[in-house]
């Protein structure tokens, strides 16, 4: 199992968080709170120079998107903050529901020259 962004493990093996990595993550929930996508983010962190989790330049939108996702961070940002981004998730969502209230991705395309069985 990987440790999360911003957790260290300690001599005694217990976790604890690095300061300046929980201000990372909490300008994250913030900018995306304020209305900013996840590309948006990356381009704000890379902007600050701010490296990803694994070292590289620039953040990928699916590293942020985890990291807004990650139950683990309510202990840096708070279970309010936490739950907001959730749902400005949920709202955000690109999936796309008929007037049935079906989702319309789960539409099955079958080729017509193809037996139905």
């Amino acid at each position: 199992m990987r440790i999360p962004y911003t957790f260290r493990m300690t001599a005694t093996g217990s976790l604890e968080i690095t300061k300046s990595e929980a201000k990372v993550v909490q300008m994250i929930f913030d900018y995306y709170l304020a209305g900013a996508s996840l590309g948006k983010v990356v381009d704000m962190l890379y902007a600050k120079q701010i490296c990803s989790p694994t070292g590289k330049e620039k953040w990928i939108r699916a590293a942020v998107d985890h990291l807004l996702s990650n139950s683990k961070y309510i202990a840096i940002v708070g279970l309010e903050s936490y739950m907001s981004v959730q749902f400005k998730k949920s709202v955000r969502c690109n999936v796309d529901y008929d007037k049935a209230g079906a989702l319309r991705k789960d539409t099955r395309y079958v080729f017509p020259a193809m037996p139905q069985m």
